[in-house]
C-alpha cells in the first residue's frame, strides 16, 4: 500500500465536494455481485462525481490548499486543526470530511476516522473515492463484511470504477477466501484499465493456476 502521506496528497485532487476532476484513488496492493454487468472501458464519463458539480467558495479552496501544505509537511495536528475549522465553516463539502478521516487514520484514531469516512459519503454519495478509502479503512479494522458492503455500494453508484473492482477483488482474494469473485473483479479491472497493471495480471495468473481444472466460472 502506498504511504499515508501519498494518500493524503492525492485526496487534495478530490477538492471538497464536486468541484475538481477526480484522480485515481489510492488502492490496496493486494479487498459484488456474483454476476458483473458487461460494460465497456469507455464508460468512465458516467462517473457520478462529475455529475451535478457545484461551485466551491474561493475561501474554501484557499483554506483547503493551506491544509494540503500542512499534510505534505506531515503536520498532522496542524492539518487537523485547519480541516476541522473548514468542516465547521463548510459542513457539506465531502473532500474536507474525507481528509479529516484520513488524518485521523494516520493518527491511529479509528473511533474518529470512522464517522468522518461515513460523513464524507453522506456529504456526497457520488464521491467514489470516499467509498474506496472507507472500504480500505474497514478492511484494516478487520471489518471485512462491512468493507464488502461499502465496495458494493460504490459499484452500485458507478459500476465502471476500476479502483473499486481492484479493492474488492483484493478483499475477496486475501480476506474473504473467495477466489472466483476475486477473479471476476480483477478481470473487470483489467478491462476498464486496458490491462496495464502487471501486478494484477500476476494475481490473475496465480489465482487461475490454483483453480480446479474445468472450472469455467473462474475464467469468466
Amino acid at each position: 500500500m502506498r504511504c499515508a502521506i501519498t494518500q493524503l496528497i492525492l485526496v487534495q485532487m478530490l477538492l471538497i465536494g464536486c468541484a475538481a476532476q477526480p484522480v485515481a484513488v489510492v488502492t490496496d496492493t493486494r479487498s459484488t455481485p456474483d454476476a458483473i454487468p458487461a460494460a465497456s472501458a469507455g464508460s468512465y464519463d458516467t462517473n457520478p462525481y462529475l455529475q451535478g458539480r457545484q461551485p466551491v467558495p474561493v475561501d474554501a479552496e484557499h483554506r483547503f490548499a493551506q491544509a494540503q501544505v500542512l499534510l505534505e509537511k506531515e503536520d498532522w495536528q496542524g492539518a487537523l486543526q485547519e480541516l476541522q475549522a473548514l468542516a465547521d465553516s463548510y459542513p457539506r463539502l465531502s473532500g474536507i470530511s474525507l481528509d479529516l478521516a484520513l488524518v485521523y487514520r494516520q493518527l491511529g484514531d479509528a473511533e474518529q476516522a470512522g464517522p468522518w469516512f461515513q460523513r464524507s459519503i453522506t456529504d456526497n454519495p457520488g464521491n467514489i473515492g470516499a467509498y474506496n478509502e472507507y472500504g480500505i479503512f474497514l478492511r484494516e479494522q478487520g471489518q471485512f463484511a462491512e468493507a464488502e458492503a461499502i465496495y458494493l455500494l460504490a459499484l452500485a453508484r458507478w459500476e465502471a470504477s476500476a479502483d473499486t473492482h481492484r479493492n474488492i477483488g483484493i478483499l475477496y482474494d486475501l480476506y474473504l477466501g473467495d477466489p472466483q469473485k476475486a477473479l471476476q473483479h480483477y478481470h473487470r479491472y483489467q478491462v476498464l484499465t486496458g490491462a496495464t497493471d502487471s501486478e494484477v495480471t500476476g494475481w490473475i495468473v496465480d489465482l487461475e493456476g490454483r483453480q480446479p481444472p474445468g472450472d469455467e466460472r473462474a475464467q469468466s
